[in-house]
């Protein structure tokens, strides 16, 4: 029997290195493209190509059962500085990947959004069908991409898993994220300064994201399906600095600063997922506890 296809772009980036990982276990074959391969394994051969490059994508896409789609640019304090590369990449990106695909008959696409297009949200535990209201750039492109694939699923009959992951941690996550900033300053007995200390995240580990795109890929394809991603627990700035000096065992003063990560109007005070449907439909939940996934990810920043 002929093995599973799957070809995953980004392959080369946080998220992408840790499926990678997961797929290399399973019985199935992967393609696995990107624009840089630090995170990646040796074991891993990858292809170099453009997101936009039509006539590149669909040569190494052909033959593919399932695309997962990954690549793009996900910074969202990057965002701000640079609203018209983040929105060309990722939606004009998206565009000519959903266009290959349609030529070439593939059919299954697992799309990975973002709990970024919730904006500041009408509920503490935010639902599918929460109305998006994106409060950065990044955001918007990430709803501009969900329109593209509901589209693409209307006009010619293609199928998507659509994840809206949260906050995503863990080893080989970017020096700009807020776990290693205060890993440093806490490494360097520094006091801590935070934007907002009550700011809550829903923060969920990467391996069971990859775990979650794993079974996602293995689900049925049914239409046009969207899934949050995360652990239905939350976490504010303050308290998460308390338990990264826990682990590290030391202690420092936590401030809060005037100097934002983006524009303070846009900033979302409260941010949780509701996950039962991913749980009823893909009999997903996350299974690493903020404790032991930040201990993961210390370790990890110790060995860099």
């Amino acid at each position: 029997m002929q093995k599973l296809k799957i070809a995953i772009t980004g392959a080369g980036g946080f998220i992408g290195s840790h499926l990678t990982e997961v797929f290399e276990r399973e019985p199935v074959s992967t393609v696995l493209i990107s624009g840089a391969y630090g995170n990646i394994k040796h074991y891993a051969e990858g292809i170099t190509v453009d997101i936009c490059d039509f006539d590149h994508l669909k040569e190494h896409l052909l033959g593919s059962d399932i695309v997962i789609h990954l690549a793009g640019l996900n910074s969202v304090r990057d965002s701000f500085d640079h609203p018209s590369e983040t929105l060309k990449v990722n939606t004009i990106g998206t565009s000519t990947l959903l266009s290959v695909c349609k030529d070439l008959g593939i059919n299954r696409i697992i799309m990975i959004s973002s709990a970024e297009v919730y904006g500041i949200p009408s509920s503490n535990s935010v639902s599918e069908s929460e109305i998006l209201k994106p409060l950065s750039p990044y955001g918007i492109s990430k709803v501009a991409i969900e329109q593209l694939c509901f589209v693409y699923h209307k006009a010619y009959g293609m199928k998507f898993q659509i994840l809206r992951p949260f906050s995503i941690y863990g080893p080989g996550m970017s020096p700009k994220s807020l776990i290693k900033e205060i890993y440093n300053h806490v490494k360097l007995k520094q006091n801590i300064s935070l934007f907002n200390c009550a700011s809550t995240r829903d923060y969920c580990y990467v391996k069971d994201l990859a775990n979650a795109i794993k079974l996602s890929a293995y689900n049925e394809f049914r239409g046009f399906n969207i899934y949050n991603v995360a652990s239905g627990v939350g976490i504010n700035s303050k308290q998460l600095a308390e338990l990264i000096q826990s682990i590290m065992q030391t202690s420092g003063i936590i401030l809060e600063s005037p100097s934002p990560d983006r524009p303070r109007n846009t900033d979302v005070n409260y941010l949780v997922a509701n996950t039962e449907k991913i749980a009823l439909e893909l009999n997903w939940t996350a299974q690493t506890s903020m404790l032991d996934g930040l201990i993961k990810t210390i370790h990890s920043f110790e060995r860099e």
